[in-house]
């Protein structure tokens, strides 16, 4: 089960404007109006500002552990040993690093990891000062996996399988899970809101129980770990927390679930992430789950390698460690590709001249 949901927060901005053309100044010359304006918006965040925005809300929440914290691409704290509490050490390092980056920056991407009542959280948050107008300034992920069933250290798939089919049967412990990461996202929902009253912050995605129906076929790089936050089948937990073991589970759990009188309140997804139907709506008609009718609807919700049309522009390249995975540098598209910002801090009315993401 893949638990998920996703915020999106949006601050004071202004729309990117472009240099004219020369027949545009021409135009202008003899008195025409010319319209520069452009689809992007560029704000006026610090990088500082929402890293002790966010950490504050997880404060609120008991939430100490931080993964990593990548600003333009450049490494500025990565938890490699897996050391507790150590949120402070991510704001010692940021603090560090303040003269490299000043006051504007192209993208961030801060993730912490927490655990409560048997779940293991993972929470990113994106944030970058320029961005096409109908996409937000930051994008807050949650993920989350019942640590009893995840594999052990050192455990083979003989014994994963042993140790956790007989979990899968057990109806009472998702819909455990499922109240508790609900629980868990309307807390820190309130507390964000708490931290940043100067943004508006909106929950895009509900907090969801998810089942990713594995197909025959092999499956796509995209498939396999959506990386762009906007995707609708991006998962943070998958991306910082990759599993050998995720096929076998799917399938163990959709097999006990096909064989329950009463199955979890889970939604049964394609890899992209495509909803296909509650898992009682799938008990009672098999024929939804089939891999032709998963690539069938795939189709017509017009699902991609893009995850129906969100733009993605990162590459497969091995992760310099958790959250380095961005873009190659040199994407037109996509979030957090584009030239950088000199804009002030968050709300100071500071200006910008960053680049876009391809739209300059």
């Amino acid at each position: 089960m893949r638990l998920v949901a996703q915020l999106h927060v949006t601050v004071a901005e202004d729309i990117v404007t472009r240099d004219p053309t020369l027949w545009e100044r021409l135009r202008r010359g003899v008195g025409a109006k010319v319209d520069l304006t452009t689809d992007g918006m560029q704000n006026q965040i610090e990088s500082t500002a929402v890293v002790d925005a966010v950490r504050r809300a997880l404060a609120r929440l008991h939430v100490g552990n931080a993964l990593s914290l990548v600003i333009d691409d450049t490494v500025v704290f990565h938890d490699s040993d897996g050391k507790p509490d150590d949120l402070p050490d991510l704001v010692l390092a940021l603090a560090e690093h303040a003269s490299l980056f000043g006051r504007g920056f192209r993208e961030l991407r801060f993730a912490a990891e927490h655990e409560e009542v048997g779940l293991h959280l993972v929470i990113e948050t994106r944030a970058r000062t320029r961005h096409p107008r109908h996409e937000p300034a930051a994008v807050v992920s949650l993920g989350g996996r019942l640590r009893a069933l995840e594999p052990l250290r050192g455990e083979t798939a003989d014994a994963y399988r042993a140790r956790v089919e007989p979990l899968t049967g057990d109806a009472g412990l998702f819909e455990a899970a499922r109240l508790s990461f609900d629980s868990f996202v309307a807390r820190f929902e309130a507390a964000l809101r708490a931290t940043m009253p100067e943004a508006t912050v909106e929950v895009a995605k509900a907090a969801e129980s998810r089942l990713v129906k594995a197909p025959e076929r092999a499956l796509s790089a995209p498939e396999r770990a959506p990386r762009e936050p906007m995707h609708r089948g991006y998962d943070p937990f998958a991306l910082y927390y990759p599993s050998p073991m995720g096929l076998m589970l799917d399938a163990m759990m959709f097999t006990s679930f096909m064989h329950m009188m009463v199955p979890p309140q889970i939604l049964l997804v394609s890899p992209l992430g495509v909803p296909i139907a509650p898992m009682s709506e799938v008990r009672a008609q098999p024929e939804l789950a089939s891999d032709e009718a998963v690539r069938d609807r795939d189709r017509s919700e017009g699902a991609d390698a893009d995850g129906g049309g969100d733009t993605v522009a990162s590459d497969d390249r091995p992760d310099d460690g958790p959250g380095a995975d961005g873009g190659d540098g040199g994407d037109d598209g996509g979030w957090f590709d584009g030239g950088g910002s000199d804009g002030g801090g968050w709300g100071d009315g500071g200006g910008g001249d960053g680049g876009g993401w391809g739209d300059d």
